[in-house]
């Protein structure tokens, strides 16, 4: 595919990655944006992937940052996380390779209805942070658990992952969906530098793209973190209410 600057396809690009951006440093999920955006416009199937990483990747640290300064990581448990994530991701790659992704969509198909109406009718989900009530040894085991299971999803699959990372932290180490959020995309952001750097090495990345895109996505994660944090749960569970929906939705299509 051809590519310039200033072209329908860059604003076309751009106005994804700062929804996406927005969208990721909410509640996670942008990717369900990004990437069906990049099929539309017609790049490989091969450089999506790639390009969509490494895109995302400086809005991530953006985020992180936004975060990091109000106190919103969690940093003991998204560590851990972020660690046992790479196992699970390379866990997840392998097994993509020998079991068809039909079952694992069947499965969340199932799950996601189930989520959407707990969040939905729990309305002190995500409200407190109850960390504290864990041992340290829970919480090792909790977040190694997460990191595992999260990380090899999103080794599989992909689409979602930080969503995930985001939900389960909120109820297995019970912290406020606004920590939640912001430590899920701290080990989003270390799974997402480890894929970029072999995505950019093996050269399955259209930087052209990457350096449009950037600037937009970070501007997007500034301004969803802002919101994150200003307005808390009100803010963040509507967000994850849709993205549940748009999950589920791409799912079902491709079921």
């Amino acid at each position: 595919m051809e590519f310039a600057f200033f072209s329908w396809q860059s604003a076309v690009i751009c106005a994804a990655y700062f929804l996406a951006g927005l969208i990721d440093a909410i509640s996670g999920g942008g990717g369900l944006i990004t990437v069906p955006t990049l099929m539309t416009l017609g790049i490989p199937a091969h450089y999506i992937a790639g390009t969509n990483q490494c895109s995302a990747l400086m809005g991530g640290f953006a985020s992180i940052y936004k975060y990091a300064r109000t106190g919103n990581v969690h940093f003991r448990s998204g560590i851990i996380t972020a660690v046992t994530a790479i196992i699970g991701g390379t866990i997840g790659a392998e097994l993509n390779m020998i079991i068809p992704e039909k079952y694992l969509e069947t499965v969340m198909i199932l799950l996601m209805p189930l989520v959407a109406l707990m969040v939905f009718l729990k309305k002190d989900f995500g409200e407190a942070d109850r960390s504290a009530d864990l041992s340290a040894f829970r919480l090792f085991i909790r977040a190694a658990l997460i990191g595992l299971l999260a990380g090899a999803y999103q080794g599989f699959y992909g689409p979602g992952a930080g969503m995930i990372y985001m939900l389960a932290l909120a109820m297995l180490i019970r912290l406020d969906l606004v920590k939640a959020s912001g430590t899920a995309r701290f080990v989003s952001a270390f799974a997402c530098l480890s894929s970029s750097l072999t995505y950019a090495v093996s050269g399955l990345v259209i930087w052209r793209i990457v350096l449009a895109a950037t600037v937009f996505n970070i501007a997007g994660n500034f301004l969803g973190a802002n919101l994150a944090i200003k307005k808390g749960a009100k803010m963040i569970r509507p967000v994850l209410l849709l993205v549940l929906a748009l999950l589920f939705f791409k799912l079902a299509l491709q079921w």
